[in-house]
């Protein structure tokens, strides 16, 4: 989309040079209205001292006597400007750019100009200039009009448009936001016996937006998915005293609790019956942002910024765009581990919540310690927060207990439950992606999750992506061809086709075997034989002597 056509309004978004001339161009006009001498003579010298004609200095001159003021000689917007042109030129500028500047091919405005040109000639009718078609422009079409009809891309019309208000909530965890983004540094990892990988991180927060605060953060390998949402809200919902001493960090994070409503932008990972019964079970609601809204998730976006900006401030920085990076060697330069990488964005976000917000001047620490005290205790376990939001599915309970990726699961407690199978209906079942050894099934009696291990004991820990790439490397291994899978097929078919008689061949023989038993109408209509044609009896051969040699 081209630049927006801008008027520039009086008084306001004047530049600097419009400014000047302005105001030394009112003082010229000052020495015309209170001087003493004839009229025409200050006129006159006037337009010498502003290199301007006496026709302009008189024009100036009576938009400057009604108000006396600077502001009065700025340049005038388009509209306020009379028209000089004759109306049949305006119809046919207004036309022409309708027709063929107002689409959503967006050309440009040489060759539309060329066509009102061609069309006035035609006309008979003076040819305007190319800088009088564009400043036609500002007064014909609004900017929200050309945004909507020259460009597809609705952000173009969304910026033209007011965005009044802002979050707000009154106290800690009535208002919170989740969101995703990949980190701004490479971290190193050594694979024994296979060498260096290095890669960049997504970064997973909750935001409390009341004080500001960061709750809970969750850093993984894999892109944003239901598993990084889990993990992210069991560290937000519950303590961290425990996480943070398994790290060696001696640093306090006292913000934790149940988010009342959650608010969310339009992925999978949220749109999930997963997470949405998950919220359910802990009394969270949901509220998605507006599609095309990104300001309404400013406060996550804002502090997911702010962290990326600390660590891009350190070796393996990948940058904000490639352009930013400026040749920068960010995996060669990378030297953070994953737990050490883990450990930094912690005490990035603790230092955050213990700075002071340099708009509102509040300290997310202290507005939580003055807004917690009325908070509900909470007690909740991560390991049952977790379970709550892992990917699940349903399955039916079998003798043999559950299916699942082609695997088989069983626990003894499962076989008090086969008899009452068919009324219990499907199980519900919950997974970690990270070690498919053992899934969760709830149990219909407490309710509560229960691990279930393999049925061939094995118990290994074994992630679901290996688990999928192995079976791919198995199935590509078996594959066979078209050819082969029907060249067997093919031959029984042969045989088969040639050892059954076909229905066709039975009916030919049952006609041929009829035909042969009725009698011949040529056999009933032959003479009957005579004594004079009776066969004479068979005489006696004689045989020749046959000599020996």
């Amino acid at each position: 989309m081209p630049k927006p056509f801008q008027n520039r309004r009086r008084g306001q978004d004047s530049s600097d040079a419009d400014w000047l001339k302005a105001r030394r161009t009112a003082r010229e006009l000052d020495r015309v209205l209170d001087g003493g001498r004839s009229k025409r003579e200050a006129i006159a010298r006037a337009a010498a001292e502003l290199r301007l004609t006496s026709r302009q200095v008189y024009n100036l001159l009576v938009r400057y006597r009604a108000e006396r003021t600077v502001t009065a000689l700025l340049p005038r917007i388009g509209s306020v400007r009379r028209k000089r042109l004759p109306e049949q030129v305006e119809e046919i500028i207004s036309t022409t750019l309708r027709e063929q500047w107002m689409t959503l091919e967006a050309p440009p405005l040489a060759p539309v100009v060329a066509e009102i040109r061609a069309r006035c000639e035609e006309a008979g009718l003076a040819l305007p200039a190319y800088v009088t078609v564009s400043g036609r422009i500002p007064s014909l079409f609004p900017a929200e009009e050309i945004a909507k009809k020259r460009s597809a891309n609705p952000k173009h019309l969304m910026r033209l448009k007011p965005r009044p208000g802002y979050i707000h909530a009154p106290n800690p965890l009535d208002v919170c936001q989740i969101d995703h983004t990949p980190t701004d540094i490479h971290f190193v990892e050594v694979v024994d016996g296979a060498g260096a990988f290095v890669g960049r991180p997504y970064l997973t927060i909750v935001t409390d937006i009341a004080t500001r605060a960061i709750l809970g953060f969750c850093l993984t390998l894999e892109k944003p998915s239901v598993l990084s949402v889990a993990l992210c809200l069991a560290q937000a919902v519950c303590r961290k005293d425990a996480w943070l001493a398994a790290r060696n960090l001696d640093h306090a994070w006292p913000m934790f609790g149940r988010p009342k409503l959650l608010v969310t932008d339009s992925a999978k990972e949220f749109k999930g019956h997963t997470f949405q019964r998950g919220c359910d079970d802990y009394g969270i609601r949901i509220r998605y942002r507006d599609r095309g809204r990104v300001h309404q998730g400013g406060v996550v976006e804002r502090l997911l910024g702010k962290l990326n900006g600390v660590l891009a401030t350190y070796p393996g920085s990948s940058g904000r765009s490639v352009a930013d990076r400026d040749e920068y060697p960010s995996e060669r330069r990378a030297c953070l581990s994953f737990p050490e990488l883990e450990r930094c964005v912690a005490l990035a976000i603790i230092d955050h919540n213990l700075q002071e917000n340099s708009k509102t001047l509040k300290v997310p620490i202290t507005e939580w310690h003055r807004g917690s005290a009325s908070l509900p205790e909470c007690k909740d376990e991560p390991e049952r927060v977790l379970l709550s939001f892992f990917p699940g599915t349903e399955r039916q309970l079998s003798p043999q207990g559950l299916s699942m990726f082609a695997l088989h699961y069983y626990s003894p407690w499962l076989g008090a439950f086969v008899p009452e199978r068919d009324r219990l209906g499907k199980l519900e079942i919950r997974y970690d992606p990270r070690d498919i050894s053992h899934i969760y099934v709830r149990d219909p009696e407490t309710r509560l999750f229960r691990p279930v291990g393999r049925r061939d004991s094995r118990v290994e820990s074994l992630t679901l992506w290996e688990h999928d790439a192995e079976r791919t490397r198995r199935r590509t291994t078996n594959q066979r061809s078209s050819l082969d899978k029907v060249a067997l097929r093919r031959e029984i078919s042969a045989i088969a086709a040639s050892a059954k008689v076909s229905k066709r061949e039975l009916r030919d023989a049952v006609r041929s075997a009829h035909a042969a038993a009725v009698q011949k109408p040529h056999a009933l209509l032959a003479p009957a034989d005579t004594p004079d044609h009776q066969a004479h009896p068979v005489r006696q051969k004689n045989r020749l002597p046959i000599e020996d040699w």
